[in-house]
């Protein structure tokens, strides 16, 4: 089966990174509103997960979908190395976005088990050497994980829920893919609400209301944070101005993007261009 367009499929990446316990420690029970992978590569750790606590091992895979609660403790004489990942923007077919059609957060998935922890090991070296161009590799790297999860899934039945949405609810996904995709791709031009509507057929209420509750954003706060994301990117080039970066993600005007830069990052583009 087909999980998603491989035309609109683009999950941000919230973070990755691998740690090691090594002393008694405890995480409180919780849970997030985007989704988590953590893969146990060395040791063990107890973690709460699936409504009890449980010991999880090398080689074991754990995924929290939003608003799933789980927990961690390291016990004495213990230790665990342990990777992970979070991650949102991901939408697939007959779903709720930045959900994974599991039942369990414990994973069973066969071979494709030992898969995942090959790629997750991959990871770790991108994550630890930083070459040029290692945050895209590590990127390509999360998506053959969550492929093979997904994979993995429909071979064991009993842990994998079906495509459960409404008509209606996989119209309002496909709208707010469509859009998605369209303002990653054509963010440096003149963008507005009501031209976005106007090219999906659906008005800019209705648009605003469907895209805030699949991203806990509207349209144009999303289109925002995507220019000032890819100028972050462009301002470590020495070579180019603010006002050129500016131009170049949709902003006539370089104060006013510097201005939102500070507002998102905190710190002004010039500051970025320093170091």
């Amino acid at each position: 089966m087909s999980y998603a367009d491989a035309r609109t499929f683009n999950p941000d990446v919230l973070y990755m990174f691998d740690t090691w316990n090594k002393v008694q420690s405890a995480h409180e029970i919780h849970s997030h509103d985007f989704l988590e992978i953590s893969i146990l590569l060395e040791g063990q750790s107890h973690y709460f997960v699936d409504n009890h606590w449980t010991e999880i091992h090398a080689g074991e895979i754990l995924l929290f979908n939003p608003q799933v609660r789980h927990g961690e403790c390291q016990k004495v004489g213990t230790y665990s190395h342990q990777l992970h990942i979070g991650i949102k923007n991901i939408s697939l077919h007959g779903l709720p976005r930045n959900f994974l059609p599991t039942k369990k957060s414990q994973l069973e998935i066969g071979e494709y088990q030992y898969k995942i922890i090959d790629k997750a090991w991959q990871l770790v070296r991108e994550l630890d050497q930083q070459d040029d161009g290692y945050q895209l590799i590590s990127k390509g790297i999360i998506i053959e994980i969550l492929v093979s999860i997904l994979r993995g899934l429909t071979i064991r039945q009993d842990n994998y829920i079906k495509p459960f949405l409404s008509k209606t609810e996989k119209k309002q996904n496909h709208l707010v893919e469509n859009v998605i995709y369209f303002l990653e791709n054509h963010y440096a031009e003149d963008i507005t609400l009501e031209e976005l509507a106007q090219d999906n057929y659906v008005s800019p209420a209705y648009l605003s209301r469907i895209f805030k509750e699949a991203t806990d954003m509207s349209p144009i706060n999303y289109l925002i944070q995507i220019r000032l994301k890819n100028a972050h990117a462009l301002l470590k080039n020495e070579d180019t101005t603010v006002k050129e970066i500016a131009s170049a993600v949709g902003y006539d005007d370089a104060y006013h993007f510097s201005k939102l830069f500070k507002k998102y990052y905190g710190i002004s583009p010039s500051q970025i261009e320093d170091k």
